[in-house]
């Protein structure tokens, strides 16, 4: 049995199918970490002292990964629009490119957790720090998927868009969605974690 698979907008929608589902799950992504940083702010507000995070964590490696997050939401903008074009080499380079950025957040970030680990720091330490490992570590799990995928459509994935190239932009619209979503967390995540 073959699922019908279309690449049209929806009229009830305004939206492709794989838009709206990978909309859904975005959805569930908002409430996993919502509640995370709920926990945060109710954590925070209850508690009668709270250390001064920016002086646990290491703000000049995190603005480091925020700029390098930036820039690769703009380069998989630039890919997708690439793609639009039907300019298929920048495309995969710039895919590549955003996979490769992705690798630098998350070897910086491994740098960030050898340190911190190094002076003693472990979940255990108290709420902030167990918090900050949990959120922070969950995010690093979201690139390394978001890295797996934009490595896939820049590589073996590039098969589909011979085949069938509306089907192949709609995964990659799809990628580019979540790829700039799990960005924004981790600015949302740095001004909590690192600057308040």
């Amino acid at each position: 049995m073959e699922i019908p698979y279309t690449a049209s907008v929806r009229p009830d929608t305004g939206v492709t199918n794989q838009t709206l589902g990978m909309w859904l799950f975005l959805a569930s992504e908002v409430m996993l970490f919502g509640s995370l940083f709920s926990s945060y702010a109710l954590l925070r507000s209850g508690a009668m002292s709270w250390p001064d995070q920016s002086s646990i964590v290491n703000v000049p490696l995190a603005a480091v990964n925020t700029v390098i997050l930036i820039a690769s939401s703009v380069v998989i903008l630039r890919a997708t629009a690439a793609l639009r074009g039907g300019d298929v080499a920048r495309f995969r380079a710039l895919m590549a490119t955003t996979a490769t950025l992705g690798i630098v957040f998350l070897a910086i970030k491994s740098i960030e957790y050898r340190g911190e680990l190094a002076e003693g720091l472990r979940p255990s330490t108290n709420n902030f720090v167990g918090l900050y490992f949990v959120m922070t570590f969950l995010h690093a799990m979201h690139v390394t998927g978001g890295v797996l995928v934009n490595l896939f459509l820049c590589g073996p994935g590039m098969v589909m868009n011979r085949r069938d190239a509306p089907r192949f932009l709609g995964r990659v619209e799809a990628a580019t969605l979540y790829w700039n979503f799990i960005d924004v967390i981790w600015i949302l995540m740095f001004v909590v974690l690192y600057l308040l």
